[in-house]
C-alpha cells in the first residue's frame, strides 16, 4: 500500500532540549491516569428492524460499554433516547433504566408522522458532558401509509448543493514538502457524486487532476510551492462546476509519512525545520501502550517501523511528541479486529408453514472458549424496506471511535480495502481527549452529573422577578400518587438544584415548591434532561416510495394486527408499586375505615390520633407532635404531607380536607432529618385517589405533567400449542415475529429460544447482536422461510 498516512505539524520554533526515557513514562503514566480520571461510556442500540410504518412500534435494547475497551459498564441507570427529523427535531423522546449495562424500550411511531428518513440517537446524562458526535445514532425509515402525502414534510426542502472538504496530512500543508491530502465529496443529501477535479495555481496552470476513489472518499498527492496560491475546480458529471479552496499553506514543518510493508508499517520523518530535535513516537490503544520509540535529529530519515502485530484491534493512535514532549500531531490506523464474539443460530429446520412452532438455539464462542453473553434477538419480514448495516460489533470497534456519520460502516469494518478504510480514518477525527489535558493533568469538565441510583430532575432555584439563581435554598419535588413520593435538594452558589429520583417510571405530574416555611421569595424552575446539542448532520435520502405490494401488504398486516391484539400490545408492566414512602416505615398508621367516619378533620385528629395536638391561635390551626421517645410535645409543626406533597401552612389546610376522601394517616413521631432539612416529627396523608384529596397548590408551588422511565412492555408472541388456537379465526398479521432483548448464554455458552409463526409467509431475517461480559462483541443472522399451511 502507497503513502496511506501523514504526520505534519508547523513549528516555529524546535526545542533545543530532549524528551527523555523518563518524560515518555512520564506521558504513558499521565494517559493512564487520565483515562482513569475520565470514565467515558458509548452505547449501541439495537432495534427489531430499521423501517417502520406509523403505527408501529420500535422494540429496542441499549449496550452500555467503557469507551476505551467495550467491556460492558453498570455505572449509569438511564439511557435517554430521541426520535430526531431531518432537522434535528425530536419528534419523540424518552428514557429507559439502564440495569447490569443494559436496558429495553420500544417506541410507539404515532399515527401523524410524515414519512421520512428519521435518526435514533441515544446517549447517558454523562455522555452529555462530551461531543454529541459520540452519542450513539442510527437511521431509520418510517413510512406514512394511512395518509396521503403529496410531499414529504420530514425532507429537507433545499437545493440539491455539492460539497468537497480537504484534509491534508496530518492536518496542514507545508511548502516544499510532499503530502497526501484526503478529501470527502457529498451532495447535500449525504450522496457522493462523481466529478472530475484540477488543481490550479495562481498562473492558471494546471498542477494535477483528480476524482473520487469509487466512493465519497478520496485522495491525491501534491508538492505546494512556497509564496503560492492554489484553487481546485469541480466539475460534477451532469451539474454545474464550482470552485474549492485548499487549507493554508505552511512555509515551515514536519511530514511523516507512512506505507505499509510486510508485517509492519515503515513511517518516514521530513522536516523543513533548521533546528530539529528529537522526536518521539507514542501508539497506545484504548487504554494500552503498544510502542515508544524514538529518532535523534541526525537519524530521523531512518523513520520508524511499527510491527502490525504489536497493534490491537481497532483503532490505535500514533502520536509523536518533539524533544520537549510536547503533542505534535496524532493519526489513526484501523486493524481490523481479529477477536469478535463468534455467534452462530441453529434452527430445527429451514421451512415453516404458518403458526408453527421455530426453536432456536443461539451459541456463542470466542476461540473456542464459550463466554458469558448478553444478546437480543429479532425476528422480522425479509419484505422490510431498510436493513441496517452496522451491528454491535462495527459501531463499538468503529463508527464509535469517530467523528461524523459513517454511510457503508460495515463494508469498510468487513470488506473495504486498506487504502479506502485509511481514507476513512484520515477525514474523520477522533476527539475522546487532548494530549494537552493529558499533559496538564486537566479533569474534563462536569456539567452533566452520572446517574448511578436513577434519573436527575435537575432544575434552578430563581428570584421570579430577576430570574436570578439563588444559593443555598431547600427545594422539595414530589411525585403524588396513592404511592406518592417527596425528594428533597438544596441549590449550589449559582442556584442549581438536582433532585435524586429512584424508581420513577410511567408518566406522572410533578410538583416542585421551595421551603415555604423560611422563604416565601423563591421558585423552582425544571430544566429538560434531553441534550440541547447535536452533531453534524448528515442526511441521506432514501427510496421513500418502494415496493407498492409490500408496503400494502405491510400496511394491512400492521392495521390487522393493532385492530385485534390492541389488548396485548398495550400491555405495561407495573413497577414497585407498593415501594415504602422515604421514611420507610411510619410508626403508626391509622386506616380510617376502620373507625366511625367523621365529618372533620379536626374531630379525626382530636378523637384517633392521639400523637398529634391540635391548637388555634390567632383564627390559625397549628399542629404539633408527640415524641414517643421524650413523652413531650415538639416546639414546631411537623412535616405534612397529602399524598407526598408537603404542606407549609401548618394545620389550616389538613382541617379543611374531607375525611371522606382520605384513606389514612401515617405517623413518624422523632425528629427526621431527609437531606439537609430536619422535621419535628411527620405527619402523611394519603387519600383514596393519590390526587390530593382537593387540596389547592400555594402559589410559589409549580405542577407540570413529566414522564418518568419507561414502564417495562411484554412484546406479543402469541403461543400456537394446541390445535384449538391453530385453528382459531383471529387474524394474526405480525410481521416481527420475535423480539427478546435481554437473554444470557449458559455456562456452555448456549441458549434456547422459541417463537411462533405467524399467518404471514415468506422470508423471515433471524438478527442477534451479541456482547460478552469481557467486551466481545459479535453477531449473526440466518434465513428462515415459511409457507402457507395445507388445510
Amino acid at each position: 500500500m502507497k503513502n496511506i498516512a501523514v504526520f505534519f505539524l508547523l513549528l516555529n520554533i524546535w526545542p533545543a532540549n530532549r524528551c527523555t526515557a523518563q518524560d515518555i513514562r512520564e506521558i504513558e503514566t499521565k494517559l493512564e491516569t487520565y483515562l482513569l480520571n475520565n470514565f467515558q461510556e458509548k452505547l449501541y442500540m439495537h432495534t427489531d428492524k430499521s423501517s417502520y410504518l406509523a403505527g408501529e412500534r420500535i422494540w429496542f435494547k441499549v449496550y452500555c460499554a467503557e469507551a476505551y475497551t467495550n467491556r460492558p459498564v453498570d455505572v449509569s441507570k438511564v439511557a435517554y433516547i430521541e426520535l430526531l427529523d431531518n432537522t434535528n427535531k425530536p419528534v419523540l423522546q424518552s428514557r429507559v433504566a439502564l440495569k447490569d449495562s443494559g436496558g429495553e424500550g420500544s417506541l410507539y411511531t404515532p399515527l401523524d408522522l410524515s414519512s421520512g428518513l428519521y435518526t435514533i440517537r441515544c446517549y447517558t446524562s454523562w455522555m452529555k458532558n462530551f461531543d454529541p458526535d459520540y452519542y450513539f445514532h442510527k437511521n431509520i425509515v418510517i413510512y406514512n401509509t394511512l395518509r396521503e402525502e403529496s410531499s414529504l414534510a420530514n425532507e429537507i426542502k433545499t437545493k440539491n448543493s455539492r460539497h468537497i472538504q480537504f484534509f491534508p496530512e496530518g492536518g496542514n500543508l507545508v511548502a516544499g514538502l510532499t503530502s497526501r491530502v484526503a478529501f470527502r465529496a457529498v451532495d447535500s443529501q449525504g450522496e457522493s457524486f462523481n466529478f472530475e477535479a484540477a488543481l490550479v495555481n495562481s498562473r492558471k496552470d494546471t498542477v494535477l487532476k483528480f476524482g473520487p476513489f469509487g466512493s465519497e472518499l478520496g485522495s491525491f498527492y501534491f508538492k505546494p510551492e512556497n509564496h503560492e496560491t492554489y484553487n481546485v475546480w469541480i466539475k460534477p458529471v451532469g451539474g454545474q462546476g464550482f470552485n474549492a479552496s485548499l487549507p493554508q499553506i505552511f512555509e515551515k514543518g514536519v511530514v511523516m509519512l507512512t506505507s505499509e510493508s510486510g508485517a509492519g508499517l515503515s513511517l518516514s520523518v521530513q522536516s523543513t525545520l533548521d533546528t530539529p530535535g528529537k522526536l518521539t513516537l507514542f501508539v497506545h490503544c484504548g487504554q494500552k501502550t503498544i510502542l515508544v520509540d524514538s529518532l535523534d535529529p541526525g537519524n530521523q530519515r531512518k523513520g520508524f517501523q511499527v510491527p502490525l502485530n504489536l497493534l490491537g484491534d481497532g483503532i490505535s493512535h500514533f502520536t509523536l511528541f518533539n524533544a520537549n514532549g510536547e503533542a505534535l500531531c496524532e493519526r489513526l490506523y484501523f486493524k481490523k479486529p481479529q477477536n469478535l464474539l463468534n455467534v452462530r443460530i441453529n434452527t430445527d429446520k429451514p421451512i415453516y408453514s404458518t403458526r408453527e412452532k421455530v426453536q432456536l438455539e443461539i451459541s456463542t464462542t470466542f476461540k473456542s472458549v464459550p463466554p458469558k453473553s448478553n444478546f437480543s434477538v429479532s425476528v422480522y419480514s425479509a419484505d422490510s424496506l431498510l436493513t441496517s448495516d452496522e451491528d454491535i460489533a462495527v459501531s463499538l470497534w468503529l463508527t464509535s471511535e469517530l467523528k461524523g456519520r459513517i454511510e457503508n460502516a460495515a463494508w469498510y469494518f468487513n470488506d473495504a480495502p486498506a487504502d479506502a478504510t485509511d481514507l476513512l480514518m484520515l477525514t474523520h477525527g477522533w476527539r475522546r481527549f487532548k494530549w494537552e489535558d493529558v499533559l496538564k493533568e486537566r479533569k474534563a469538565p462536569v456539567t452533566y452529573l452520572p446517574e448511578v441510583d436513577g434519573h436527575i430532575i435537575s432544575g434552578r432555584v430563581v428570584n421570579p422577578i430577576s430570574s436570578t439563581g439563588l444559593s443555598n435554598r431547600t427545594g422539595f419535588l414530589s411525585i403524588p400518587g396513592v404511592q406518592g413520593k417527596l425528594y428533597t435538594a438544596s441549590s449550589n452558589e449559582d442556584g442549581d438544584i438536582h433532585f435524586y429520583t429512584s424508581d420513577f417510571y410511567g408518566g406522572n405530574e410533578i410538583i416542585t415548591q421551595p421551603d415555604l416555611r423560611t422563604d416565601s421569595t423563591a421558585a423552582i424552575e425544571i430544566s429538560s434532561p434531553y441534550s440541547s446539542l447535536f452533531a453534524a448532520k448528515r442526511v441521506k435520502k432514501y427510496n421513500l416510495f418502494p415496493n407498492p405490494n409490500n408496503l400494502l401488504k405491510r400496511s394491512v398486516a400492521m392495521q390487522v394486527n393493532n385492530a385485534w391484539h390492541s389488548k396485548y400490545l398495550n400491555n405495561k408492566t407495573v413497577i414497585n408499586a407498593d415501594a415504602p414512602f422515604f421514611y420507610v416505615r411510619p410508626e403508626k398508621v391509622y386506616v380510617l375505615d376502620s373507625y366511625v367516619r367523621f365529618t372533620t378533620m379536626e374531630e379525626v385528629l382530636r378523637e384517633y390520633v392521639p400523637e398529634i395536638n391540635v391548637t388555634i391561635r390567632k383564627n390559625s390551626y397549628h399542629l404539633r407532635m408527640l415524641d414517643s421517645e421524650t413523652g413531650k410535645y415538639h416546639e414546631n409543626d411537623p412535616l405534612v404531607l397529602i399524598d407526598g406533597v408537603p404542606i407549609f401552612d401548618e394545620g389550616n389546610s389538613v382541617i379543611r380536607m374531607d375525611p371522606l376522601k382520605i384513606q389514612r394517616l401515617e405517623i413518624v413521631t422523632s425528629a427526621y432529618q431527609y437531606g439537609k432539612s430536619t422535621f419535628p416529627g411527620i405527619l402523611s396523608i394519603h387519600s383514596y385517589s393519590g390526587q390530593l384529596a382537593g387540596y389547592a397548590l400555594p402559589s410559589r408551588a409549580l405542577a407540570f405533567d413529566y414522564d418518568g422511565l419507561q414502564l417495562k412492555r411484554e412484546f406479543y408472541s402469541p403461543m400456537y400449542e394446541k390445535d384449538s388456537t391453530v385453528l382459531s379465526r383471529t387474524p394474526d398479521y405480525r410481521t416481527t415475529l420475535f423480539w427478546s432483548a435481554n437473554n444470557k448464554t449458559s455456562s456452555a455458552g448456549t441458549s434456547e429460544l422459541s417463537f411462533f409463526t405467524s399467518d404471514l409467509d415468506g422470508k423471515y431475517i433471524i438478527e442477534i447482536q451479541a456482547l460478552s461480559d469481557d467486551g466481545k462483541a459479535g453477531s449473526a443472522r440466518a434465513i428462515i422461510n415459511v409457507v402457507k399451511k395445507l388445510n
